[in-house]
């Protein structure tokens, strides 16, 4: 209870110093990874001007502390972890975290076709076992694809694949 009302006055009080500030950037880095642009926010939530977040991020880059290309992998590995999501889910979620241009246009070129289509088999599996009953009763196979596309789409699978899993579908003995 008393280091929640401490931490609490820090913020309201903002920081007194440049250090104040880069032991809270250190703090923050040992319970996760942070992008630039994210640790800057996450200082500047925390009562730091854009100066002192700035400079206390630079200091975390010089000793390597931060790493955005580091980081964008391990987003990258625990995203491919999932194995159901497209290049488009995979895009937006680089964005979403902060990460540079530049670093995200070299994930993405590390995300094959080849890697695509076995993320587009695993959701289309995952699609299977949601709908079994669907797929085996006496439906309208209309509606079975138009779940599918929606399924596939909501994933960040590109129109190219949502065509092959519907085809899939098409021809298996699950319909």
């Amino acid at each position: 209870m008393w280091s929640r009302s401490l931490r609490n006055k820090k913020k309201e009080e903002g920081f007194t110093g440049a250090q104040q500030v880069y032991d809270c950037a250190l703090d923050l880095l040992s319970y996760r990874d942070y992008s630039h642009k994210d640790m800057v926010e996450r200082l500047q939530r925390k009562g730091a001007t854009k100066e002192q977040a700035l400079e206390a991020v630079a200091k975390l880059e010089d000793y390597g502390l931060l790493n955005e290309e580091r980081y964008a992998n391990r987003v990258y590995e625990a995203w491919l972890a999932k194995r159901y999501y497209g290049r488009q889910h995979l895009q937006l979620e680089l964005t979403k975290r902060g990460i540079r241009p530049d670093v995200v246009a070299e994930i993405m070129e590390r995300f094959t076709p080849d890697i695509e289509e076995g993320q587009a088999e695993n959701a289309a599996q995952l699609f299977v076992q949601r709908n079994q009953r669907k797929l085996t009763a006496e439906t309208d196979n209309k509606k079975i694809y138009a779940a599918a596309g929606r399924f596939m789409a909501a994933r960040g699978f590109s129109s190219r694949y949502v065509h092959i899993i519907l085809g899939k579908l098409h021809f298996s003995d699950n319909i």
